[in-house]
């Protein structure tokens, strides 16, 4: 019966480890809370401006608080022109989407133009990530 007894008492002892990081708040257990509309407007147009000025994603993640970028243009060497935001963004899920017009330059000149949706998210952290076009 001891044996029986021992054998379970790890699988015991992990149940509860695990029972209380859940309900302490770590983990699968925290509750995800929406953007805020305010902040990620901010963040948006943090992330644009940057962009524009010719800094990197990089020199983003160094701010505080950090914003993380995820654009595919931006890194693969695209220069921001001029863009132009909708005022108003909306919330999908936890995250806020805006419509962006992004007019941008190639290293050898050419101009495209492109219809961009950004997802901005504010917690636990900003994130930024270009979504279309």
């Amino acid at each position: 019966m001891q044996g029986i007894v021992r054998a379970f008492r790890p699988w015991w002892v992990a149940g509860a480890w695990l029972l209380w990081f859940v309900s302490s708040g770590c983990g699968a257990g925290d509750t995800a809370q929406p953007a805020d509309p305010g902040q990620a407007q901010e963040a948006l147009r943090a992330v644009l401006e940057a962009w524009k000025a010719g800094e990197t994603p990089e020199d983003l993640s160094k701010r505080t608080p950090p914003i993380h970028v995820k654009d595919l243009d931006w890194t693969s060497g695209l220069r921001l022109v001029s863009y132009q935001a909708g005022e108003t963004g909306k919330l999908v899920g936890y995250d806020m989407n805006y419509l962006v017009v992004l007019e941008l330059k190639s290293p050898k000149g050419n101009s495209i133009k492109k219809n961009a949706v950004y997802t901005v998210t504010t917690h636990p952290e900003f994130l930024v990530a270009r979504q279309e076009g």
